[in-house]
């Protein structure tokens, strides 16, 4: 099967990810797989390549481009795709379109969460003007699957979800050992620093609870263009000295490694691979209650849950988790949900079903 994945760029991001590992899994499987960015490569182009599989980049300019639709189904064409997948509203109607001008014969889309790439309107409406083309749609969990069916009327005929999967080796190789309830507790954080992420939100939530477990600790990785004011912000509660805020690490197992509990303050997701990634390396989970996080954590399992946005509930959140909880219970507990049904074979199983289907119904 010759599978062209559709997206923005291939910088390092969870959406990206996927879609690179998902075309590893394909690769090993026998099949063709190819990576188109709609617009740059970056670092995952790299190592998409370094394993064989053909990146192609189009460098799109700001604005709808016809001539992009002409571009890309020229090169589809030249590929002999038998299946386009796009990732995401943004690139979808340029996926679609361009495919059945190619005469591909099957177009699935996944929605990795709620909203649209970009948080821009238009793209939804586009995404909605090209679901005749489209012959599936995956959403990486039910929470987002039933908003944007139930809530926003999108075609639920052609919804599917299929839970995100990550390569579970190099977590399962660096266990981290959780620490029972103790004043001394390591949480961490992992993900880019832009404002859905709400870092800002986490370290008034540290704060809040710094004065109870004087000898905890925040530990922040990922980088992004809010670092200088999170530094800036731990600054100014007088608490530098125990929060870190570092830049991007590609050693996330070894990051994880170190933590008791990992934490997730975001107010808007689908299904954060950093949680799969948390679990795996056997972490009881601290998070706000969005997206999927609920469908694969379960709440008092492997983690305390709370409401998004409120640094008063999440601190409550990682003080219960770091006094009351048995850690390495719940560590353990995570581990075994992440090997048992968040394993990048299963999601690239649950794929090649989807793509077989389609390709059935044509």
């Amino acid at each position: 099967m010759r599978i062209v994945q559709l997206v923005e760029t291939l910088e390092t991001g969870g959406l990206e990810r996927i879609a690179v590992d998902l075309a590893l899994a394909q690769k090993r499987a026998g099949d063709s797989p190819m990576l188109y960015c709609m617009f740059t490569g970056g670092p995952l182009a790299d190592e998409a390549r370094r394993a064989g599989i053909p990146v192609t980049e189009f460098h799109k300019e700001p604005g709808f481009s016809v001539k992009l639709l002409f571009r890309l189904a020229r090169q589809l064409r030249r590929d002999a795709a038998d299946v386009v997948h796009t990732h995401n509203p943004g690139v979808h109607h340029y996926g679609a379109i361009s495919a059945r001008m190619a005469r591909v014969p099957a177009v699935v889309n996944t929605r990795h969460g709620p909203a649209t790439s970009s948080g821009r309107a238009y793209q939804e409406r586009y995404f909605r003007a090209v679901m005749p083309l489209t012959d599936r749609v995956v959403f990486v969990c039910e929470d987002s699957r039933r908003y944007l069916v139930e809530q926003r009327g999108l075609a639920g005929g052609k919804s599917v979800v299929i839970l995100n999967g990550i390569e579970l080796g190099g977590f399962l190789e660096k266990p981290a050992a959780p620490m029972s309830a103790s004043p001394r507790v390591r949480f961490g954080a992992v993900g880019r620093m832009v404002p859905v992420k709400a870092h800002s939100i986490l370290i008034h939530a540290f704060a809040q609870l710094s004065g109870k477990l004087p000898n905890a600790e925040l530990r922040i990785v990922g980088g992004g263009p809010l670092a200088d004011e999170l530094k800036e912000q731990a600054r100014k509660v007088g608490l530098d000295g125990r929060i870190r805020i570092e830049g991007l690490n590609h050693h996330i197992a070894d990051v994880l490694q170190e933590l008791d509990i990992f934490v997730m303050s975001s107010t808007s997701e689908g299904l954060p691979l950093v949680i799969l990634e948390g679990m795996a390396a056997g972490l009881p989970v601290v998070s706000t209650r969005i997206g999927g996080v609920s469908e694969v954590a379960p709440e008092g399992d492997v983690s305390v849950l709370c409401t998004p946005g409120s640094a008063s509930d999440l601190a409550e959140a990682m003080y219960k988790a770091a006094t009351s909880c048995d850690l390495a219970v719940m560590g353990k507990k995570a581990r075994e949900i992440a090997i048992a049904k968040f394993s990048l074979d299963q999601m690239w199983r649950s794929y090649q079903a989807v793509y077989a289907e389609a390709l059935g119904r044509n």
